[in-house]
């Protein structure tokens, strides 16, 4: 579904995060961390005009994408007078945002920034971030889907340019499913519980999947797929909620399939012991975003037609919902030289056929910005012999119609995707409620959000 293009200095439609931010965030130097003499707030800023049309420049993207460059290179090839450089940094919580942080105030920031969509709020907290809508990025809205495009939507401006997301997905062995007499991947939530015991009980050592402990982004999507609306805002003050039906419902499934004993709790994911697990069928299924085709493809790659994919076990028959696990977006820093460029570049990188061909080879990628280009892709060659001869580009973009567009992330998720980890980490090993720790992660968060000089309440 294609976004219409909002009116100039209109509310978007996730505009009210935004009361919180423009009223309480945004005008307050001491909840910026002194970023705000540098900047200043977004709308406040004197508009940078473009280049001179005989001027050379070249643009500078900070990404942990090492292939970036090799894209960057077709666009280079075209514009002479615009060039861009890739400089690979970091992933974002492993250091590469406190390297924004700190270029923003050193005054020595890159045109562009790779940012996850869950961190744009904390980057609007401090001004970090340019309001692309001034820039010309609304022109572009239609282009990409409705519910990746939102998520760069705060203020009643844009704050990114889309280029990946991952639409969350049930990969599963089938030639294990069906050694389990499994018929397929489960419909229902309660399905797959049925499934997760008699594959315990099948006595081959197998597992139907590891418990990703301790996972934030795992959860969020399973909350989202929910219902779950873990933050929002009204009359400027934030409500924070982890424990509403929805996450409460998803909290208490898979604590009883943990107390019964019939998940992987031995191999984390991301071990050796579950890279092989995958391999031998032992672990036989990996609910994530659609980005980890790539990984299975990888990790197995002379095994074609072990594996399929599905979209995700519904908790009601009556009205689908998916989920996401990933996505990030190409957003200017504030007091970026050349914004107009910025944007320029950035819509071609997520919307020329040829640049999302060659981030899905060269930078893994797992779901471009929008349907049409994703369907257009390399990765889309008609029936998969690796996934079972699927086309399994068609299962992903089916999935995505049915992506909500009202989720919204909170202003300071670095600390709350800490807080999960930690909560739910002392609840497998104590043996507490998945409910108290969605709480516990709750409490700290609103102090977060508080001691960010912002009005918050918890929902709960």
């Amino acid at each position: 579904m294609k976004v219409p293009i909002p009116r100039p200095g209109g509310m978007s439609r996730r505009g009210l995060l935004r009361a919180g931010l423009t009223a309480s965030a945004l005008g307050s130097a001491a909840a910026l961390g002194g970023c705000a003499a540098t900047v200043g707030p977004a709308g406040d800023r004197p508009l940078v005009p473009p280049k001179d049309p005989d001027e050379n420049i070249t643009l500078t993207y900070w990404t942990w994408w090492p292939g970036l460059q090799a894209v960057a290179d077709i666009w280079n090839a075209e514009h002479p007078d615009i060039q861009v450089r890739a400089v690979t940094i970091p992933g974002g919580l492993d250091g590469g945002y406190a390297k924004m942080f700190n270029s923003l105030v050193a005054g020595n920031q890159p045109d562009l920034a790779q940012v996850e969509f869950f961190q744009i709020p904390s980057f609007l907290l401090e001004n970090g971030l340019e309001d692309l809508g001034r820039y010309g990025a609304l022109e572009y809205a239609d282009r990409y889907d409705e519910w990746q495009w939102l998520q760069a939507s705060y203020v009643g401006g844009h704050y990114g340019i889309p280029v990946d997301s991952g639409p969350l997905m049930y990969f599963y062995r089938a030639d294990k499913y069906e050694e389990w007499g499994l018929d397929g991947a489960p419909a229902t939530w309660e399905e797959y519980a049925e499934a997760a015991r008699r594959v315990a009980a099948a006595g081959d050592g197998a597992l139907i999947e590891s418990f990703p402990v301790g996972d934030a982004d795992w959860l969020a999507g399973m909350c989202m797929q929910a219902g779950a609306r873990w933050f929002s805002t009204e009359g400027g003050e934030w409500s924070v909620n982890f424990v509403d039906d929805a996450s409460v419902r998803v909290a208490e499934f898979w604590e009883g399939l943990v107390r019964e004993g019939v998940l992987n709790l031995t191999h984390a994911v991301w071990s050796t012991g579950w890279f092989q697990g995958l391999q031998q069928g032992t672990i036989g299924t990996w609910t994530v975003g659609s980005w980890g085709d790539a990984i299975i493809r990888g990790n197995d790659p002379d095994n074609p037609g072990r594996w399929k994919v599905s979209g995700m076990p519904q908790w009601d028959g009556g009205q689908r919902r998916e989920g996401t696990w990933g996505g990030s977006a190409s957003a200017v820093l504030s007091g970026a030289p050349h914004p107009h460029e910025a944007v320029l570049f950035a819509n071609w990188l997520s919307t020329d056929q040829r640049a999302v061909d060659a981030m899905i080879t060269e930078c893994g990628i797992g779901w471009a910005a929008s349907e049409e280009l994703n369907e257009n892709s390399v990765r889309n060659q008609g029936p998969d012999p690796y996934f079972s001869e699927q086309n399994y580009t068609s299962i992903i973009a089916e999935a995505t119609e049915h992506i909500p567009t009202d989720w919204e992330w909170g202003p300071t998720l670095s600390s709350t995707k800490d807080h999960i980890g930690d909560a739910f980490r002392s609840a497998v090993a104590e043996g507490t409620s998945f409910v108290d720790a969605l709480a516990v992660a709750q409490e700290n968060t609103v102090n977060d959000i508080r001691d960010k000089g912002l009005s918050v309440r918890s929902a709960s």
